[in-house]
């Protein structure tokens, strides 16, 4: 495989890059910054406007055959709560665009891996659910909205494309930082052992290890699968207080929790069949594990 992946420095792809160098693929970053110290080569690319002529050249030359779009923004402050956000539009949206006007224009004709998200099913359940890729989309935040115009895009373009949808759900593993829930609460539990305040402990999720994810990314971008969606997920439910009473044993500490919006609340969760059956992928690294590597 011959790949570029755009989004370079984002955590994912830091992983996949890895993975697909492992497996002896040749890769490409592209990254929005020249001012990075790479171990794979990269091109400079901001996806809100389409890629300039000489870049277009560059990526010419490196004859790519998959090209794994995961350049994005996710954090629901900057995306909108409701719609799509202006930011959100230009790099979710049309920043996608300007990645199948690539995939067009390269005469390799590449297949084009997006990765998508379990937020185009929208954030709430009833109860614990697993949704297959078949049910309607009900996205409810600007986000999950724009992911799926971007679905859209791909399919609109579909005559001249060889495209694969993969519905990423949760995941955390080595390297994740920001926000989100698993580097959130380990930063809380080293720095503030005695009492920290958290959004739910009583949420049901669906988390995996990206190291998982980035080798079903790799196994589903192949031409037979064309066209197809893929959810990529653990395929299981897991209490968000499971993940912190895990942390903290590992840890080896006990603290006061509070909880800022206390209640049950249920994520979707995926249902994996479609991928196990075409590709025999599992998610083989357990939660325990996942989280005993972030804290190394």
């Amino acid at each position: 495989m011959r790949a570029i992946i755009t989004g370079g420095l984002g955590f994912v792809a830091q992983h996949l890059a890895q993975h697909l160098s492992d497996c002896g693929d040749d890769v490409l970053l592209t990254l929005r910054t020249d001012d990075c110290n790479c171990q794979f080569p990269t091109l400079h690319w901001d996806i809100t406007a389409p890629m300039d002529p000489p870049t277009v050249r560059a990526a010419e030359q490196f004859k790519p055959d998959t090209i794994f779009h995961l350049a994005a923004i996710s954090t629901r402050d900057i995306c909108g709560s409701s719609e799509p956000s202006a930011a959100a539009m230009a790099v979710n949206v049309q920043g996608t665009q300007h990645v199948i006007d690539l995939c067009k224009s390269l005469s390799t004709k590449p297949l084009l891996l997006f990765s998508s998200s379990i937020y185009v099913y929208g954030s709430r359940r009833p109860v614990v659910e697993n949704v297959n890729e078949n049910i309607s989309p009900a996205p409810d935040n600007g986000y999950g909205v724009s992911k799926l115009l971007a679905e859209q895009l791909l399919r609109s373009n579909a005559s001249h494309l060889q495209w694969v949808i993969a519905r990423s759900f949760q995941h955390s593993g080595p390297g994740q930082s920001g926000s989100l829930l698993v580097p959130d609460w380990i930063s809380k539990l080293q720095h503030r052992p005695n009492n920290i305040t958290v959004g739910n402990l009583n949420t049901w999720i669906d988390i995996s290890d990206v190291r998982d994810v980035v080798r079903a990314y790799r196994l589903i971008a192949q031409p037979q699968f064309n066209s197809q969606t893929f959810n990529v997920g653990s395929g299981k439910a897991t209490r968000s207080g499971e993940v912190m009473e895990i942390l903290q044993n590992l840890i080896g500490t006990r603290c006061e929790i509070e909880e800022l919006q206390p209640g049950t609340h249920y994520l979707p969760i995926a249902d994996i069949s479609h991928i196990t059956r075409q590709t025999n992928w599992i998610p083989t690294i357990s939660i325990t594990q996942m989280l005993r590597d972030c804290l190394e």
